[in-house]
């Protein structure tokens, strides 16, 4: 007990060693070495609430490095969802320096209405549930870094911040209803946060990053034929090989 108590205590030492440290440090100078690992730059985030910032900067390295490509469908549910959070925030905090209109407590209950609806049964996506899961990672490993740099972006509210049921079920409409993008249209002021995070996400990042909608039955036939064939091929792939993999989201791999 004595010695798990020492190591623990030397843990703590060293964290407050590398804290001390980046507090030495400006500001300027943390909040650059944060984006730049991000790949953002600051200039691109000043529309967006501060609280939001680090989000939408990890959203964006989230887009380049994903690997399937991140289906714009996926990234526009995930930012609807962040809107959805932040209505409730602003609709039920009763902190009186949290301004809301009438608007956003109506847009709220339609919100709510809309999320009793039942959905039409629909076979679970494994593919987005992967690419939203690469997302908590990213948002995770970015929000450390952050904290490691002494905060110097501010940091969000993650109980308010991500939904796995809302974020799915949002992904699943958005391909067969392209109007549920408008869910919140009742209230201009989380419109406008909506377009502004996708307007400065599709600023930073480009569209080639996104993954192709559009696939004919053929094409999809040949891709189910050409995924059994590389499957047979990764089995003959050393250890060594496979963690060698560019792909930085190599660990969360799923069979085909």
């Amino acid at each position: 007990m004595g010695s798990m108590n020492v190591r623990l205590q030397g843990k703590q030492t060293y964290h407050s060693g590398y804290v001390m440290l980046w507090q030495k440090m400006p500001m300027s100078r943390r909040q650059m070495l944060l984006l730049e690992t991000l790949g953002v730059k600051m200039s691109f985030l000043e529309s967006i609430p501060s609280h939001l910032q680090l989000p939408v900067a990890v959203t964006c390295y989230w887009i380049r490095c994903s690997e399937p490509k991140v289906k714009l469908h996926q990234l526009k549910a995930l930012l609807l969802v962040i809107v959805a959070g932040e209505l409730h925030r602003i609709t039920n905090d009763p902190d009186p320096t949290v301004l809301h209109t009438e608007d956003d407590g109506i847009a709220y209950n339609e919100f709510l209405k809309w999320k009793e609806k039942k959905l039409q049964s629909k076979d679970f996506d494994l593919d987005a549930a992967h690419s939203f899961c690469q997302w908590q990672c990213c948002l995770q490993m970015g929000f450390y870094l952050n904290q490691l740099l002494c905060a110097p972006l501010s940091e969000p509210d993650l109980s308010r911040l991500y939904s796995g049921t809302l974020v799915h079920r949002l992904y699943q409409e958005l391909k067969s209803t392209p109007s549920v993008e408008n869910l919140f249209s009742l209230s201009p002021k989380m419109t406008q946060l909506y377009q502004v995070m996708l307007n400065t996400v599709e600023s930073i990042v480009s569209p080639d990053f996104f993954q192709k909608m559009t696939k004919t039955k053929s094409e999809s036939c040949k891709k189910k034929a050409s995924n059994k064939k590389k499957k047979a091929i990764r089995c003959t792939i050393s250890e060594t090989q496979h963690l060698g993999n560019v792909n930085r989201f190599a660990s969360l791999a799923v069979d085909d």
